[in-house]
């Protein structure tokens, strides 16, 4: 077999060594494996994002809450994070006509922040009797001492204890005792007896008219 020249065979591997390396850059450019990519939502303004395909939510974008009780409008309700109960009751058009005013600061903090999922129930007349008595905040009724709330919570002037009336507005120690002695010798027959009998003044009167009864 004839042998090549030296010159030819060092031509030969040098082409050789020229289209492995062509080989090679065309392989890095193209590339084999995969990678992450992020982009945005395709809505518009979204706070979500693809990340290797999968929607995730922006952290800290908003909550949602459910808002009860003496509301306008109770429901479930998207507020930015960071709302304090405040924001929520406006939410849902603040306070209703059911209110029970008397038990909004003491049973509510507005300032508290909120977190997500988290509940508001706004005082309501409507509540069952052994929280408008003061179930929810440790009251006579959570300890199932007393049970003189009607229905509807409304509070019975012939049944209720000291601290129970002491919870309506423009009621303290020394009325509430007056209310009781009074009964003591006769029986409330109607709510306007706290009148008749001198026992609250006008103004005081129109306000825990709606929130009491007579058993």
């Amino acid at each position: 077999m004839p042998h090549l020249p030296a010159e030819p065979r060092v031509i030969a591997a040098l082409a050789g060594a020229a289209i492995l390396a062509v080989v090679a850059v065309v392989l890095a450019i193209g590339g084999v494996g995969g990678s992450v990519t992020v982009d945005a939502a395709a809505e518009p303004g979204a706070d979500t994002y693809l990340v290797a395909g999968l929607p995730v939510s922006s952290p800290g974008s908003e909550i949602v809450v459910a808002v009860a009780g003496g509301v306008a409008r109770p429901g479930v309700y998207r507020l930015a994070d960071g709302s304090r109960v405040a924001d929520a009751i406006a939410a849902a058009g603040g306070f209703g006509p059911r209110v029970a005013a008397a038990r909004v600061d003491a049973e509510l903090n507005l300032a508290a922040v909120l977190h997500d999922g988290e509940r508001v129930s706004v005082p309501s007349r409507d509540d069952p009797a052994s929280v408008a008595a003061g179930g929810a905040q440790g009251g006579p009724l959570a300890s199932g001492s007393s049970g003189s709330s009607a229905g509807g919570g409304l509070i019975d002037l012939n049944r209720a204890t000291q601290a129970e009336l002491e919870s309506l507005p423009g009621i303290g120690p020394a009325t509430a005792s007056k209310i009781i002695a009074s009964r003591e010798e006769s029986p409330f027959r109607t709510v306007d007896d706290l009148r008749q009998r001198k026992l609250v003044g006008e103004k005081t009167f129109q306000k825990i008219k709606p929130l009491v009864t007579v058993g």
